[in-house]
């Protein structure tokens, strides 16, 4: 009797209720607190993914035009006082890049050309910017490069369930038509 009366209680029940659920406040704050941090790691990534596949591009212009203005240069010189109207003569465009053909093999070298710098720098701007010393670059088919990063998650909750788990962001830069010269191939480079 006495047991019936202690539950029928609305003064302890109230009470009794508010010290049960503190912990279940406690394991929901634990979660979102995660997401939130989950939501912040990966804003992260895709921040320097952004600032890396830029300063890809950025070099790649550079890159592109120097090794196009080198071959360029290189056909003239072989030309050497010939004219456009002289037998022999080679236009130095089309030898270059003259054919779809020669569009891709040309990007093809400047990419193999330049992998180790471009590695480098993507690797050097996505830390710069809070991402990690890991993640993938992607040229080809959309015209963009595309930088995909791995931040390492650090939990404030939990952190034994979330040993080395990283999260993913992916940024691009801006297009490029030397880049659409490689067609449907894609070229994808891990640093």
């Amino acid at each position: 009797m006495d047991a019936i009366r202690r539950v029928m209680n609305k003064k302890g029940n109230v009470a009794i209720l508010w010290v049960a659920s503190l912990p279940i406040f406690a394991l929901l704050f634990c979660f979102i607190g995660t997401l939130a941090v989950v939501w912040m790691t990966h804003s992260s990534s895709q921040v320097a993914a952004d600032a890396a596949s830029l300063a890809a591009t950025k070099k790649m212009d550079g890159w592109v035009q120097q090794d196009l203005e080198a071959k360029i240069r290189a056909v003239k010189e072989a030309n050497g006082d010939l004219s456009p109207d002289d037998p022999g003569y080679q236009n130095p465009y089309m030898v270059v890049l003259g054919t779809d053909e020669k569009k891709k093999a040309f990007m093809n070298g400047v990419i193999h050309n330049h992998q180790g710098e471009l590695k480098k720098i993507v690797q050097a701007y996505a830390k710069k910017n809070g991402g990690g010393d890991e993640g993938m670059l992607t040229l080809g088919k959309s015209g963009r490069i595309k930088v995909s990063v791995e931040t390492p998650f650090r939990s404030l909750f939990f952190e034994e369930y979330f040993k080395d788990q990283t999260v993913e962001g992916s940024g691009t830069g801006p297009s490029r038509y030397y880049l659409e010269w490689l067609s449907d191939e894609e070229r994808t480079i891990e640093y």
